[in-house]
């Protein structure tokens, strides 16, 4: 009896030790399937986010023209910026499909020829020619170009929903396997089961010793959890008494306003994190780079969205405190045991929690642009940041002991990148003025002045009325 129970734990260990293995092999392979899908759907919804983008562009036009209120324009701006940098991701994800690949560049010649058109009935109205920029949209171009732009969409949609089919039959075929990998995983596991009961009886005896001994604790426990429960309804019955339902009700959306803030920023964080798995699946350095400098500054917003702390009011916050959690995060991720030296000097302000979450990703792009650029070729060195109210402006400021900057190049080629474009195109929301010079230490000191961004109070005076 011995020798085949002996016999029969190590057929079932064999058993169970082939259908684990299987079973992770087609794991693996199911995940790979369900990437692949993930990465199809991914590219439908690209298709579907870059011609409404092209759309939005035609609103932000159209509203121009329409009120000829110079806000309008923004949404344009950000659209035309999301419109390029969406087409070059989609272009590389469909590189090794040259059908596809050739929608995207198809897609991308249309979107420039409308943003063309849109540029000259917005330069035609910015010299006050607005009958003349009318008349350009009437002329119905731009509508035959959005139809053309509509059908490479839809072919491009076709294209994936066939890819799409086949690699969700792919998936279900994996899944199967898996299932019946699994089955077989449970019959091993069943018979190494009916083998341990004959041992497992043995035990019982003790086991229903200990069991009275656990449910007697548990019911005394439980005795004290349901008196200490009706002292906490209690409390909180009287509590609710006293404030009211009106002030219940605010803190329960403050509540969920702020956990909403978290989550926001816990999602961007994981974003990040997938963002970095994925690079470190590329071979090739510029992509790398481009998915590092991605990946930083959703790592900015998550941190802005993460250390977001509202005020009673639920609109504002402290900008000096959130510029800190930045500086701080970016020392964290971008510094390691390098020898640059990152400090910040606030004012404690306080502004709109929409002003503070804009103010955080400017201060992110200007703080990495400086770690990557100001000390090429030295040891480490020194970055000031700060944030104050000068001459009764706000003024935020990036100043470092670097290399400096090539005083030759033009203001054109100085903005050219998409950082300088970031920081341009958001510091232009509160008429932003960005002086760039070389300082006495014979590094860059940069100030944007944001003559519009509203503080709405300033900690420091309030202290000295106080």
């Amino acid at each position: 009896m011995r020798r085949t129970n002996t016999l029969l734990v190590a057929v079932a260990f064999v058993m169970l030790m082939g259908a684990g293995l299987a079973s992770l092999l087609l794991a693996a392979r199911a995940q790979q399937n369900a990437a692949a899908v993930a990465d199809t759907i991914g590219t439908r919804v690209e298709f579907h986010t870059i011609f409404s983008l092209i759309q939005d562009t035609e609103t932000g036009q159209r509203g121009f023209l329409l009120t000829r209120d110079p806000a309008y324009l923004d949404p344009y701006y950000s659209a035309r910026l999301e419109i390029e940098r969406k087409l070059a991701a989609l272009e590389r994800r469909v590189a090794d499909r040259p059908a596809q690949l050739q929608n995207v560049k198809a897609l991308h010649d249309v979107a420039r020829k409308r943003i063309e058109i849109l540029d000259q009935t917005i330069a035609l109205a910015g010299t006050g020619d607005f009958e003349g920029a009318i008349a350009e949209v009437a002329n119905n171009r731009g509508q035959v170009l959005m139809d053309e732009g509509r059908g490479i969409v839809e072919r491009a949609l076709d294209e994936e929903a066939a890819v799409l089919a086949g690699r969700e039959g792919t998936m279900a075929n994996s899944y199967a396997l898996l299932s019946a990998s699994i089955i077989g995983a449970i019959a091993a596991a069943l018979v190494l089961a009916i083998l341990s009961i004959r041992l497992t009886l043995r035990a019982f005896a003790t086991m229903a010793s200990r069991k009275e001994d656990l449910a007697r604790l548990n019911e005394e426990l439980e005795a004290r959890v349901q008196e200490r429960t009706r002292e906490l309804e209690k409390a909180r019955a009287m509590a609710e008494a006293e404030a009211g339902r009106t002030e219940y009700e605010r803190g329960r959306v403050e509540l969920l306003l702020r956990e909403v803030t978290h989550r926001v920023g816990n999602n961007l964080a994981m974003v990040s994190s997938l963002l970095r798995m994925q690079q470190a699946k590329l071979d090739d350095e510029g992509a790398r780079a481009a998915l590092e400098t991605a990946r930083g500054r959703i790592q900015t917003i998550s941190t802005a969205q993460r250390r977001l702390r509202l005020d009673d009011d639920l609109q504002s916050t402290r900008a000096d405190i959130l510029l800190e959690a930045v500086v701080s995060d970016l020392a964290e991720a971008g510094l390691d045991d390098s020898a640059i030296v990152l400090s910040g000097n606030f004012e404690p302000l306080t502004v709109a929690s929409r002003d503070a979450t804009t103010l955080a990703v400017v201060l992110g792009e200007l703080v990495s642009n400086a770690i990557k650029h100001a000390f090429e070729g030295r040891d480490g060195g020194t970055i000031s940041v700060s944030f104050a109210v000068t001459g009764g402006v706000p003024v935020m400021a990036v100043e470092d002991d670097g290399i400096g900057f090539d005083e030759t190049d033009d203001a054109a080629t100085r903005r050219s990148g998409l950082g300088s474009m970031i920081i341009e195109s958001l510091s232009r929301q509160y008429g932003g003025e960005i002086r760039r010079w070389k300082n006495e230490a014979g590094g860059t000191s940069i100030h944007i002045l944001l003559p519009r961004l509203k503080v709405l109070r300033d900690e420091k005076k309030a202290a000295g009325r106080g």
